[in-house]
């Protein structure tokens, strides 16, 4: 483990700004106890945030020596690999804009499961692909924002583009199936140019709505409630960012 190295005053930010002050308004309403671990940490500029916020931080990366928040531990982690941490050492865990670059998705949430505490909870944020205007801008490319073109080929490992963007209900899957509940489901910020499409929105809630009758099984139908609300809420029909708050069961 090493420790950061004194920033400039202002470390640079790799996700949205607004999405780390959604993240930070989620966590100010949080108890400022136990260990917090922030993957993916870039800079650190979301690790000083939090903290400055009262918790107790630290972070991980697989590019550590860029990492300058002062006083904030911070070790080397492939998310694509077994993390370097302790079974259950952490209450939270923060991920942003980290998941849609991962090759396996389902290993790395197990892996939060792993190292988080039974009754801890996890953050992530990743770019939000059923905002109306994504599926709009998809419909006559092929392709969605912030993934606007193929990917290099001849580009080798690690690979940093966006290589699995992720529906909300996918992403829901891989949480639930591991053993998460879904606190909450939010946004850092509505866009204006998705607002321009809500003239969909009677359509697409009818078609959502019976996509999700189709379903045989009587359990997942009532979780199918479920998923409609967040599927059909401004928060993912016209948000930037998907935010994802799920909780590991005490």
């Amino acid at each position: 483990m090493t420790t950061a190295s004194p920033p400039a005053e202002r470390l640079p930010v790799y996700a949205c700004a607004e999405t780390h002050l959604k993240a930070a308004q989620l966590f100010d309403g949080w108890p400022r106890e136990g260990r917090v671990l922030e993957l993916a940490a870039g800079s650190g500029a979301f690790a000083q945030r939090l903290a400055q916020l009262g918790f107790s931080v630290e972070a991980c990366d697989l590019y550590p020596e860029q990492f300058r928040a002062p006083g904030i531990p911070v070790k080397f982690a492939d998310l694509s690999e077994t993390l370097p941490y302790d079974d259950a050492s952490f209450d939270i865990l923060s991920c942003l804009e980290g998941v849609e670059h991962l090759e396996d998705q389902f290993a790395f949430v197990r892996e939060c499961w792993r190292i988080l505490r039974p009754g801890g909870r996890l953050l992530f944020s990743t770019p939000n692909i059923l905002g109306l205007a994504s599926r709009w801008r998809y419909f006559w490319t092929g392709f969605f924002p912030l993934a606007t073109r193929p990917m290099n080929e001849q580009q080798r490992a690690p690979v940093h583009d966006h290589i699995h963007l992720i529906t909300y209900y996918e992403l829901r899957y891989i949480l639930r199936t591991t053993g998460f509940t879904i606190e909450q489901v939010t946004t850092d910020r509505i866009r204006k140019y998705g607002l321009l499409h809500g003239w969909a929105y009677p359509l697409v809630r009818l078609a959502t709505r019976l996509a999700l009758r189709q379903e045989p099984d009587a359990v997942q139908r009532r979780a199918n409630e479920e998923i409609a609300r967040h599927m059909l809420s401004p928060a993912l029909l016209f948000g930037r960012t998907l935010m994802v708050v799920a909780g590991k069961p005490a």
